[in-house]
């Protein structure tokens, strides 16, 4: 049996295997008996699976494959994943994802899977959970005692079970194609307990999957007792584009009164369907940005043509006195018209991108995971480091991320969980509203102090060329 190099060539590769089909069908007998071996007939296909079958693969695509797994591994081991010279634990190609099952029953309730997202040592499940009428006792309280302010940060983040409250799902099954059998079991979560007998799903969870899945796993599947299974299929790869590092756009008093503005539509888009308490909230943050806007508009740091003042002041009337949204620029009023809408297109793509720095934080892009209602990004940053911000809202130091679409769409991010990992964390960020389904790329822009740096994503797989 030939043993793969530590580095392969696929182009290579493929042309031994074009070599052999050509040594074939000219008759030389060695060449036939190797291809005989695997096939009656004498094809391209025939003579890729002889060669993967001689390396000790079962096909071809496991063959190519792990060539260029093995050739990304040791360009990441020549190279610091991260620009700025600093050491990592683990490469981009280390962090893979499955997604794209639909829901099952189980005695929990309705868990519907959103995406596997696997690292070195260590694999884990983002799920939501509709509670089952036991899960709904098991987890109801006492009524909570009304604070201003905290029934909002209570529907963006919730409470954390306690280890009896835990949702167990010990009735699920879980299998791969290789017949690996594995345990699921909860590692995080957070819920809203609005009185006795009474929680609001879905339940956000997220859980942990033992052991960690082969990277040569072609689908992973939960089962429920007898009921259908969820099969989760692994992540394509989209072809991707990272700009270089420059200098963030406007003035610094544009960037703020900017960010003013995102921040109230990122506050309405994650409160929409709450009660009056959440428009009091809006109403104060409304109050205090027209204050600063103003502040800007004194201290003449703000270009005197600078319409950002006057759009504000619509933006806040629109938000708080529900007057005509008409009047905003297309991008604030387009995020408006699609927050409720639910006809997202559904993707899992694998973007693996490394980042240049941005204001002392490194960033790798490892996964994008589309919804019906919404969207959202795993990635890792170093440090890893985030803050609370006003209203008891995560907000990622010293860094916002926004994203646009090729139809000019915008989309706003926010925090949606992290896990610390030594020196870096992954983190989750949850962006609104859903992906315009006719939307064909994405840029993510990630801004820092006064640079920033743009990613280009296609909302589809790279394009293959060849028979392989």
């Amino acid at each position: 049996m030939s043993e793969l190099p530590d580095r392969p060539d696929l182009d290579q590769l493929r042309r031994q295997a074009r070599e052999l089909l050509r040594a074939a069908t000219e008759d030389e007998p060695h060449a036939r008996a190797r291809i005989r071996a695997v096939s009656e007939q004498v094809t391209l296909s025939a003579a890729q699976l002889a060669l993967a079958r001689e390396y000790g693969f079962p096909s071809w695509p496991a063959l190519r494959t792990e060539a260029e797994h093995r050739r990304r591994m040791s360009e990441s081991a020549a190279k610091p994943p991260y620009p700025d010279g600093h050491g990592r634990a683990h490469a981009a190609e280390d962090h893979w994802s499955f997604g794209g099952a639909s829901a099952i029953e189980t005695a929990a309730g309705m868990l519907s899977p959103r995406a596997l997202i696997i690292g070195p040592g260590h694999a884990a499940l983002d799920a939501s959970l509709m509670p089952s009428p036991e899960t709904q006792r098991r987890l109801a309280g006492p009524a909570r005692t009304k604070i201003p302010g905290m029934r909002f940060a209570a529907a963006l983040f919730g409470r954390h079970p306690t280890h009896s409250e835990r949702p167990r799902f010990d009735d699920v099954m879980v299998t791969d194609d290789r017949g690996t059998i594995y345990t699921l079991s909860f590692d995080s979560g957070v819920f809203l307990r609005e009185g006795p007998g009474q929680v609001r799903g879905p339940i956000e969870l997220r859980l942990g999957l033992d052991p960690v899945p082969a990277r040569e796993c072609s689908w992973i599947e939960l089962r429920s007792h007898d009921r259908p299974a969820a099969r989760l299929l692994p992540s394509a790869r989209p072809a991707v584009r990272i700009s270089q590092l420059a200098p963030a756009a406007g003035s610094p008093a544009e960037r703020e009164l900017s960010e003013q503005a995102m921040s109230l539509l990122e506050l309405h888009l994650a409160g929409i369907g709450q009660d009056t308490e959440t428009e009091d909230i809006l109403t104060q943050r409304c109050s205090a940005a027209l204050a600063r806007t103003a502040e800007i508009r004194q201290s003449g740091e703000l270009d005197t043509t600078s319409e950002l003042p006057e759009q504000i002041a619509r933006l806040c009337a629109a938000l708080t006195r529900h007057q005509p949204i008409g009047s905003l620029p297309a991008i604030w009023s387009g995020m408006l018209n699609a927050a409720q809408r639910t006809d997202g297109p559904r993707h899992h793509l694998d973007i693996t991108a490394a980042l240049p720095p941005v204001d002392g934080t490194a960033v790798q892009l490892d996964s994008l995971i589309s919804e019906p209602d919404t969207w959202r990004v795993y990635l890792r940053a170093r440090p890893g480091r985030w803050t609370h911000g006003e209203d008891h809202h995560h907000r990622w130091a010293a860094m916002s991320v926004h994203a646009e679409d090729n139809l000019g769409g915008r989309y706003l991010s926010t925090f949606d969980g992290s896990t610390g990992h030594g020196d870096y964390a992954e983190l989750a960020l949850r962006f609104r509203p859903r992906l315009d389904p006719l939307a064909r790329s994405l840029k993510l822009t990630f801004t820092g102090g006064d640079d920033q740096v743009a990613v280009q994503v296609r909302l589809a797989p790279a394009a293959k060329s060849g028979q392989e």
